[in-house]
């Protein structure tokens, strides 16, 4: 890969940017133009920075996170969805509040999490659902808390476990392991947060835009990638342990049937940014001035790769 052009990506060490660990191990960058190298960091907020500084120049965090971003002046631009279903608008599957019998939280029950301590990854964008609110759900979630009661914690099963905390918000495969390792655990909230994660194409601080050649080479590695990690959801688990010591396997392999790796930009995608820009006006930057979202996308690098290479995605559900 010497002679190919190198881009520098930055992603998150969980099962939201499976695909990228898949494109890496297996060539599929290198097969469509582009050396990607991955740089692994546990937040968003680490994306941001890394891109901002100029250590990456594409990157994948949450929706909201991205919008953040942009309010801050960073521009950046959307060129396909990692964890994400095309055909809805939103995408929450993987995430999940998580609590345990004897905490006193009914499942479904939002006004017995008034109280209790939770515990959230420290910088993770999971606290907005606590701190700001979101979707109406997400909202009354909120109004139901205090921040006070808020824990900064590894996103594992151990603090639940040892009884730190009296519930854990987190994304797969940290559900999947905290519904295995703690007894008598249970989901209490399914659908934490309505917005897809995504994947950006960022003019960086220090270095040049990606031409739109490598745009497209990052598209179609994501895109392959997700095809194969649709089709070889255990290896890719396989592949992931390698870049992310200490993953759980098996657990893995249960996890992450419970996320739809689909690259597509959509009518339902643009819904779920518009509804994500909707909740950064209303709870976090009250007042700012709203972007045109529809101008944040580039979406005719993947359409180009999916009329080139109809099979990465002949097995994903038609867009209506």
């Amino acid at each position: 890969m010497a002679d190919l052009p190198r881009l520098d990506v930055v992603i998150g060490n969980n099962f939201g940017h499976l695909p990228m660990f898949i494109g890496a191990e297996k060539g599929f960058f290198a097969k469509h133009g582009v050396d990607a190298k991955m740089l692994v960091v546990d937040t968003g907020t680490d994306m941001v920075n890394a891109m901002h500084d100029g250590r990456a120049q594409i990157g994948d965090m949450s929706t909201t996170t991205y919008l953040k971003a942009v309010h801050a002046g960073e521009p950046f631009k959307v060129i396909g969805l990692i964890m994400n279903d095309a055909t809805r608008d939103n995408c929450d599957d993987p995430l999940a509040i998580v609590t345990r019998k004897g905490r006193g939280i009914e499942a479904g029950k939002l006004s017995d999490l008034k109280g209790k301590k939770i515990g959230l990854a420290r910088g993770s964008d999971l606290r907005r659902i606590f701190q700001d609110g979101a979707a109406p759900r997400q909202d009354e979630i909120r109004r139901a808390h205090h921040r006070e009661h808020l824990v900064a914690i590894r996103p594992c099963a151990g603090a639940e476990a040892e009884g730190k905390v009296d519930a854990v918000v987190s994304w797969e495969p940290y559900v999947t392991q905290v519904l295995t390792q703690v007894p008598d655990s249970y989901r209490s909230f399914a659908a934490a947060i309505t917005c897809p994660m995504s994947w950006w194409r960022p003019r960086t601080v220090r270095r040049s835009r990606p031409s739109p050649q490598l745009a497209k080479a990052i598209a179609a590695g994501l895109a392959q990638s997700s095809h194969f990690t649709r089709n070889n959801r255990d290896e890719a688990v396989e592949i992931f342990a390698k870049w992310v010591p200490g993953t759980d396997v098996a657990i893995g392999k249960k996890a992450v049937r419970h996320i739809s790796f689909d690259p597509r930009l959509s009518p339902n995608v643009l819904r779920a940014f518009e509804n994500a820009e909707d909740e950064v006006l209303m709870n976090t930057l009250k007042g700012a001035p709203r972007p045109d979202v529809p101008s944040l996308f580039r979406p005719q690098f993947m359409a180009e790769v999916q009329k080139e290479h109809p099979e990465y995605f002949a097995d994903l559900p038609p867009l209506k």
